[in-house]
């Protein structure tokens, strides 16, 4: 063999890797906490090697070596600028083994902060808020992520407020090492607040004056992020159109002054739906619905609405005016024709009437006034009563998830009357309060409770409709009796309904796998004509599946107040509020 080719083999055998199929690096990194270890880790040039199919002892060697003046470099971003490093590297059966021990030292602490907003910026309410709360402040240990953060918050709420000339003129961090000391210098040039320029929206279905209720915007006011954020959720969310696009032309300012760009895409004139469900107290459900969303260049709506099951059915429409004021968010009118047979009444109603939507303190506000017929025949009554009714109602919900709620509930309260002074054959007021709340119990549980709270006064109680008088019974409400089974009876001994109302409800689900649960839960309560009637109380459970259109539930419920009464079989289908 020559000489050359020696050489040449003995080269190619030293470069060869150890065990070129298995060998790996482990590194590790003690003396810091485990949320530094692992950034100081995957900085290192040996970590992001590790796997490499090629690897030799000399490399290994190398990127070793390079490793402890790695780590001081990284430990400087931390504000540690005098550590000490020792490392270990171990050859192992399937590679090597990188150890370091890490001694930090003392951190370099910041001494002085002088953050200075020059330009129109400086008399900002929001930036003198921000240099009140800027987050680096003396005494506290330096860190460079922490310095840009803050640097880049200066930018983001500049750019946010209309400050688009502004930069930074000066960005320094002095350290002095030998005192543990460092010197932050921040100066910002803000220039000149630019304004909104006047909006201009493309041709839509909606008129110019609709359009000016959906915009929070005048122009000339300052420019403000939060404001064009408001303007595309309310073109968003005025269910006219099917995309929004507002966009900030910076590069087209001017004047003092920038534009925005609007793009809309309109939703179809009409709306078809039509849907099928199932639930014990109504039997099979049909929904089928039409809705003309652009009556008018004011956005007045028009809706009609059929609903058909085996318990009750009825037909109904809509004429919706939104965006009526500044203090009122919709003003409609309505009407409805509504049949309904269950086991304790028979009844049929005309309806119409008016309403007005509002927002009032986080409250969803409803006032109303209707005029009702309904025709009744309940126990050993058949009558016929002409209500004229006032009605004001509040409503919250709130939720982490609508579907599937972990964390949330519902609070209404409704309150409504009639007059025989005033176009009705009876005089009463009633008050109803209802509540659900949901709250999580470990990963996989939930604590669901719900209770509903209601009373009347009448002057006539055989003359008030069936359907304002309170029953009790059904999935949502004492489950283990039949659908508005209880409630004080007539002298026939066949339930009438009741003045008052109180039920509550008491249920623990588990979700076993991460689609399939259980439930326990007990129901109580009743329709009452005096609260000294008796309670009536079930207890059951059920099987959750947590299905593409909201919970499933599925509920066998005892009752145990009544003996007689069978186990009964529940059905709900829909979110939880």
């Amino acid at each position: 063999m020559t000489r050359v080719a020696f050489v040449f083999l003995f080269l190619l055998l030293f470069c060869l890797p150890l065990h070129a199929e298995e060998a790996r690096i482990a590194v590790s990194i003690e003396g810091v906490d485990e949320k530094m270890a692992d950034t100081l880790r995957n900085g290192l040039t040996i970590q992001r090697h590790k796997d490499s199919e090629r690897l030799s002892q000399r490399y290994v060697e190398k990127l070793h070596q390079s490793s402890v003046d790695e780590l001081k470099t990284m430990l400087t971003v931390f504000g540690f600028y005098s550590p000490e490093i020792s490392g270990d590297l171990q050859t192992a059966e399937d590679g090597w083994q990188a150890s370091y021990q890490i001694n930090t030292g003392e951190p370099v602490l910041i001494d002085n902060v002088e953050l200075k907003i020059d330009g129109e910026a400086a008399s900002d309410s929001e930036f003198e808020k921000l240099v009140k709360d800027f987050p680096l402040k003396a005494g506290e240990p330096l860190d460079h992520q922490a310095y840009e953060s803050a640097k880049k918050s200066i930018l983001r709420l500049a750019a946010s407020r209309g400050y688009f000339d502004g930069e930074m003129t000066r960005s320094e961090v002095k350290v002095r090492p030998e005192k543990y000391s460092a010197t932050i210098y921040l100066t910002y040039q803000s220039g000149v607040r630019y304004l909104f320029q006047s909006i201009n929206y493309p041709d839509t279905v909606i008129g110019d004056r609709l359009l000016s209720k959906l915009q929070p915007i005048e122009a000339g006011e300052p420019y403000d992020d939060k404001q064009v954020l408001s303007l595309r959720s309310n073109l968003s969310n005025s269910g006219y159109f099917d995309s929004v696009s507002v966009q900030t032309r910076r590069d087209e300012r001017e004047d003092g002054r920038v534009p925005l760009d609007i793009k809309l895409r309109e939703k179809p004139k009409h709306l078809y739906t039509a849907g099928l469900g199932y639930g014990t107290d109504t039997g099979a459900r049909l929904a089928l619905g039409w809705e003309n969303r652009y009556i008018n260049q004011r956005g007045h709506r028009l809706s009609t609405e059929a609903r058909l099951s085996q318990v009750a059915n009825s037909l109904s429409a809509d004429y919706v005016m939104p965006f009526w004021s500044e203090t009122i968010n919709t003003v409609g009118f309505n009407t409805e024709f509504k049949q309904q047979d269950t086991d304790t009444s028979e009844s049929q109603s005309y309806a119409i009437g008016s309403y007005y939507k509002r927002q009032r303190f986080g409250w969803d506000e409803t006032g109303s006034l209707k005029l009702l017929q309904e025709d009744f025949d309940v126990s050993d009554d058949s009558e016929s009563s002409l209500l004229l009714i006032p009605g004001i109602a509040w409503s919250r919900t709130w939720a982490d998830n609508t579907l599937y709620t972990r964390h949330g509930g519902r609070l209404s309260l409704s309150l409504s009357g009639a007059s025989e002074s005033l176009l009705s054959d009876v005089t009463f007021g009633q008050v109803v309060v209802r509540g659900k709340y949901i709250r999580s119990l470990g990963e996989n549980g939930r604590i669901i409770t719900r209770a509903a709270v209601g009373a009347t006064e009448v002057s006539d109680f055989e003359q008030l409709p069936t359907s304002l008088r309170f029953f009790a019974g059904g999935d949502n409400s004492i489950r283990g009796f039949d659908y508005q089974a209880l409630g004080p009876e007539g002298d026939d001994g066949e339930v009438e309904g009741g003045r008052y109302l109180a039920v509550g409800s008491l249920e623990y689900e588990h979700m076993f796998l991460e689609k399939w649960g259980g439930a326990i839960f007990s129901d109580f309560g009743n329709a009452y004509n005096s609260f000294s009637d008796p309670i009536e109380y079930s207890v059951g459970i059920g099987v959750r599946w947590r299905s593409p259109v909201g919970l499933i539930r599925v509920d066998l419920a005892k009752a145990l107040s009544e003996t007689d009464e069978p186990i009964a079989l529940h059905i709900v289908i829909g979110p939880d509020l």
